[in-house]
């Protein structure tokens, strides 16, 4: 009987899972960071302007509204008596991408 050898390369399979994790979270942020652009007031465009995607670590994005130009970003999104179709923007952007989470995760 011979010998039997056996190479794992799970390592090589973990890196690129962790690595098409990371692209998938990162695609999600960026539709997330669209839909409540377009969601948010646009009174003088400072708002939208202010959204950015920050990255936390492996697969851990945020996306942020508002900062120092725009210290009323917060507000805006639970109260806002002057358009109150906008109120919530960036949790129904969330929302509404969530939505189509398998869209995002067929591609890993």
């Amino acid at each position: 009987m011979g010998n039997f050898r056996f190479t794992s390369h799970i390592d090589k399979w973990e890196a690129d899972t962790e690595r098409k994790l990371d692209l998938v979270v990162l695609e999600m942020a960026t539709d997330i960071h669209r839909v409540a652009s377009t969601l948010a007031p646009k009174a003088s465009r400072a708002l939208v302007n202010s959204g950015r995607i920050s990255r936390e670590g492996k697969a851990h994005y945020k996306v942020i509204f508002g900062g120092g130009s725009v210290p009323y970003a917060k507000r805006r999104h639970y109260e806002n008596k002057k358009t109150p179709s906008s109120l919530r923007y960036l949790e129904n952007a969330g929302d509404s991408t969530s939505r189509n989470i398998r869209r995002y995760l067929g591609s890993l």
